[in-house]
């Protein structure tokens, strides 16, 4: 009777462990399939050109970019749970994209140079004479020695607006559809320093969808709106301002 038992506790045991090797290649099948494939795409871009003709920059010139970046949209953990986080990818310094942008689109690098306004209100200004009233150098309290001291040609100010409207919020990790829709707006007015001159605006509208469609394996398809007005207004604002055709491969 004890040479029975001891058996048939044998054959349990050699039950459970092959149950565990058959639930253990599941699982790792399962994590081997749910995987992700992801397709960036570019988005729908329109541009609005306002600028009047202006002089091309001169060697050593300098750009002045300042601005509002776009506030994070408000999403509950909830919403953003349902919706596979469309809002994953958000970015939150676009004047300072910009900024890096205009250089690596510039086709003669280093013939002008970029410079976030905060830099200078960091350096202090070394004239303490500003301009009164209401012109361009009063609301941006620099001093024309400081203009020309620091050669600075033209002020860029962008205004980025964003907004996401949710279409489909059906994601269960690891199965469901999620959709959302993506938009940016990036205005931008542009002065010329020196003569204290408005030269119109650049406007770059940006729009595309980002899908989640997931059954284990994710598929993915994105649009990043912010980096794709971010570079079509880098591009135009290089095109306008020097008269050369802007570098066409889209960076990173």
């Amino acid at each position: 009777a004890l040479s029975a038992s001891s058996r048939a506790g044998k054959i349990d045991l050699k039950i459970v462990q092959k149950r565990v090797c058959r639930y253990g290649w599941i699982l790792a099948l399962l994590t081997l399939f749910s995987g992700c494939v992801h397709v960036p795409m570019s988005s729908e871009t329109i541009i609005t050109d306002k600028l009047r003709a202006i002089p091309s920059v001169e060697p050593g010139d300098v750009l002045l970019v300042y601005g509002e970046n776009a506030a994070v949209p408000e999403q509950s953990i909830i919403g953003s749970y349902l919706t596979a986080y469309c809002l994953a990818d958000f970015h939150g310094n676009t004047v300072g994209e910009l900024i890096k942008t205009i250089l690596k689109v510039n086709p003669q690098p280093g013939r002008f140079a970029v410079r976030h306004l905060k830099e200078l209100e960091r350096e202090g200004d070394a004239d303490s004479t500003s301009t009164e009233g209401d012109s361009i150098l009063s609301r941006l309290n620099l001093s024309k020695a400081r203009v020309l001291k620091d050669h600075l040609r033209y002020a860029v100010h962008v205004r980025e607006e964003f907004g996401v409207k949710v279409h489909v919020p059906l994601y269960f990790s690891p199965f469901g559809v999620a959709s959302c829709g993506n938009r940016t707006v990036l205005e931008a007015h542009i002065w010329e320093l020196p003569t204290e001159k408005f030269l119109g605006s650049l406007s770059v509208s940006a729009e595309g969808e980002f899908t989640v469609v997931a059954y284990l394996l994710h598929f993915v398809v994105s649009r990043d709106t912010q980096k794709d007005a971010t570079w079509k207004l880098a591009r135009a604002i290089v095109e306008r301002l020097t008269g050369l055709k802007p570098l066409e491969n889209q960076v990173d």
